[in-house]
């Protein structure tokens, strides 16, 4: 199995459709579950984070780089890149630029005291890492996202559906099924946890991961995050890491 099972890893740490984004409601990072809340147009936000992941087939690390840009009312635009660091069992480990993604969300719906928030999003998977050294994918593929979030007081319930098309291969196509739990302790403290699963539609493995995790909110514009996780089926990692800092740079 080797580098591609490892590869897979990397499907589940990175597993978000369209790159989360934070708030002053939402936790973002360092779940995988799409939040319902964009950026206001001419607002940017820088994240930076590290993942490691764990499994029997060997271990991954991701350095990652995320630029998110509101553009509209309700829309943002997102664009992702990612070093990685693959050391798979009995095989030379590699690193190197990986896959990068372009996303966009947008919020049809606010969320009101009766109605929950609805958000849409697409991303294309761009081929910029290394197939041959196991760092990418050929092809480009396509991901589809729904989102749908309603917070309760000091708690915030998000549901995500979506689907990943593989252009190069039909038969990894897959859905996304994804549940968070975000819950603000203070000002300056919000923990979350979630559950994300990639169901494959043909001859992709299933895949699930726990998540546990915290957000602290330095100023208005840095914020910290870091997480657990540990994986729920057979074809799921062993063990995920994640710290992050998300900087608001305007």
């Amino acid at each position: 199995m080797g580098q591609r099972r490892v590869k897979r890893m990397l499907a589940v740490v990175l597993a978000s459709l369209v790159v989360v984004a934070a708030d002053e409601s939402h936790a973002g990072r360092p779940l995988d579950t799409e939040d319902t809340g964009t950026l206001e147009p001419g607002r940017a936000e820088l994240e930076l984070s590290g993942d490691y992941a764990d499994d029997i087939d060997g271990t991954l690390g991701a350095f990652n780089g995320v630029l998110g840009v509101g553009v509209l009312p309700r829309l943002e635009v997102r664009i992702e890149s990612s070093y990685l660091l693959i050391d798979p069992d009995h095989e030379d480990a590699e690193d190197g630029v990986g896959d990068s993604l372009l996303g966009v969300k947008y919020r049809p719906l606010d969320e009101t005291d009766t109605v929950p928030a609805v958000l849409i999003g697409a991303t294309l998977r761009l081929p910029t890492g290394d197939e041959t050294r196991g760092l990418g994918e050929t092809g480009v593929d396509v991901g589809v996202l729904a989102a749908v979030s309603k917070t309760f007081g000091p708690a915030t319930l998000t549901w995500n559906g979506g689907y990943t098309f593989v252009t190069e291969d039909r038969g990894l196509d897959a859905w996304l099924l994804a549940a968070s739990l975000e819950y603000r302790l203070t000002k300056h403290w919000l923990v979350a946890s979630e559950v994300v699963s990639e169901v494959g539609a043909g001859r992709q493995t299933d895949s699930a991961v726990f998540r546990g995790g915290a957000v602290y909110v330095i100023t208005e514009r840095v914020r910290l995050d870091g997480a657990i996780a540990t994986g729920l089926t057979r074809g799921s990692p062993d063990l995920l890491i994640a710290v992050g800092v998300t900087i608001s740079i305007r």
